[in-house]
């Protein structure tokens, strides 16, 4: 896989504690000149995102409900809609995966739908809502449920997980790119650390890679420095 192309899969997280001013400055520096698909910060730091990468072909995403899933509907469509005004074009929400563990698949639904009403209603520029399911919890009847549910909610993509249950696998993958239409994208979102799991993960049907290793990834395969 060439470099550039893997860069446009690539979704270049900084997601974790303790992210500084200059941490943020540097990953948008090094999203910009590697030419990422996307940007994801944590919604206190999407203004300045947004700022530094206007004009660029790098998106602006950020979390809702990150990393659980389960704030009230109400707060969820709150963050959702000052996000928007804030700069983000991409938005991964962490679906309520406790209520469809719990047999409530109609909550769930309900939950992300009206995080994707509050996404279609502040801007008429389309934002991607990207509905993430947690798949190492799930099992593949659940996974397939809850692949579901994001669909009938609206949902742009379907990510794999928030990282914390487990690395992205290729079999959930496959089971997502199997059980979705296909104008709704796939991303393989935890613990993607290789150029080869990368690779792998987009062959079984992903169509973005989310990880924080995304530069050093594209870096390597263009023989620069991140």
């Amino acid at each position: 896989m060439r470099a550039r192309e893997l860069a446009k899969s690539c979704d270049f997280t900084l997601l974790r504690a303790g992210v500084t001013a200059d941490d943020l400055a540097a990953h948008c520096a090094a999203a910009a000149r590697l030419h990422m698909a996307s940007v994801v910060v944590p919604p206190a730091m999407v203004r300045w995102a947004a700022d530094t990468l206007r004009g660029g072909d790098v998106k602006v995403g950020t979390v809702v409900s990150y990393p659980f899933g389960t704030d009230d509907t109400v707060a969820k469509a709150a963050v959702t809609r000052a996000a928007i005004a804030l700069g983000a074009r991409e938005l991964d929400v962490v679906m309520n995966v406790s209520a469809l563990l719990s047999g409530r698949p109609g909550v769930a639904r309900a939950d992300l739908g009206a995080v994707v009403d509050a996404a279609r209603d502040s801007t008429s520029a389309h934002v991607m809502v990207r509905a993430v399911v947690e798949a190492p919890l799930l099992g593949e009847h659940l996974l397939r449920r809850a692949c579901q549910v994001a669909s009938i909610a609206g949902a742009d993509f379907v990510v794999t997980a928030t990282g914390l249950s487990g690395p992205a696998r290729t079999q959930d993958v496959e089971v997502m790119r199997n059980c979705l239409a296909a104008d709704i994208g796939v991303v393989a979102a935890g613990g993607v650390t290789s150029i080869d799991a990368a690779v792998m993960l987009l062959d079984a049907g992903a169509q973005r890679v989310a990880t924080a290793g995304a530069a050093d990834m594209v870096a390597s395969l263009m023989g620069v420095a991140a």
